[in-house]
């Protein structure tokens, strides 16, 4: 089929194309366990969210037991579970990017898996 284009309009079409085929491979949520997708049923408190935690925000003056009255404190589920709950946490960490301070980054499958388990209802699981 010729749709009466030539040189640069074929590949700037190639390259439209292209970008089309990549943006919907996008996914977040892959139920499948397939590839690079996060299968949210896999994510809990206990053996992906606390140790998260406890590796990028409890460190000394900022989410641990002594911060407990001004940043609050991160080791427990407790004490997680309010800033979770209300939305706090999704602001920070998922929309404003502004946590973890410091020099403690999360990767996109970081942020994949904090994102399940607000969207599953944040459960002490």
């Amino acid at each position: 089929i010729s749709l009466g284009l030539v040189g640069s309009e074929m590949c700037i079409r190639d390259r439209f194309i292209a970008g089309l085929v990549a943006l919907a491979s996008c996914k977040k949520d892959d139920d499948s366990g397939g590839d690079g997708g996060i299968d949210c049923d896999t994510v809990k408190f206990s053996t992906t969210i606390a140790p998260l935690l406890q590796n990028n925000c409890t460190n000394v003056g900022c989410h641990d037991v002594g911060s407990a009255l001004t940043n609050g404190d991160y080791t427990t589920y407790a004490g997680i579970e309010t800033v979770a709950k209300n939305d706090t946490m999704r602001q920070k960490v998922l929309i404003d990017m502004t946590m973890p301070k410091g020099t403690a980054v999360l990767t996109q499958t970081q942020l994949d898996q904090v994102e399940c388990w607000l969207d599953d209802g944040a459960l002490d699981n």
